[in-house]
C-alpha cells in the first residue's frame, strides 16, 4: 500500500461514527464548530480537515485519532475490527459490547 492518506477511509468512518451516535450532519458540525458543507466534504473525501479541527472531531466523537487515521489494511485486522466498533459506540453501549465479546471469549474456550 502507498503511503498516502485515504481521506476517503478517513470521512467513511467519520460519518458511521456520527451515525452510530444518531446525529445528523448539522448537530455534529455544530458540536466541532465547523460548517456542515465542510463536515459533508469531510466525510466524502474532498477535504482532509485541519489539524486543530481533527483535534475537535475526535474529541466531539469520542473516539481516538487512530481509529480516524488508520489504513485500510490495519482495518481488516479483526482486533482493529473490534477496537473500530468499541470507538464508535456511546460508553454504556460499549461496556455492553465488551462484556459480550468477553462472554464470547469464554464461551469458545
Amino acid at each position: 500500500m502507498a503511503n498516502t492518506f485515504d481521506m476517503l477511509l478517513m470521512g467513511e468512518r467519520l460519518r458511521a461514527c456520527r451515525v452510530a451516535r444518531k446525529q445528523t450532519m448539522k448537530e455534529f458540525a455544530e458540536i466541532c464548530g465547523i460548517s456542515e458543507r465542510y463536515l459533508a466534504d469531510i466525510e466524502r473525501g474532498v477535504k482532509a480537515p485541519k489539524l486543530e479541527t481533527f483535534v475537535g472531531i475526535v474529541n466531539a466523537a469520542g473516539i481516538s485519532p487512530e481509529y480516524l487515521l488508520q489504513d485500510s489494511l490495519k482495518a481488516a485486522d479483526t482486533g482493529n475490527l473490534v477496537r473500530d466498533a468499541l470507538d464508535i459506540l456511546p460508553k454504556e453501549q460499549r461496556e455492553i459490547f465488551k462484556t459480550f465479546i468477553l462472554q464470547l471469549a469464554d464461551s469458545i474456550k
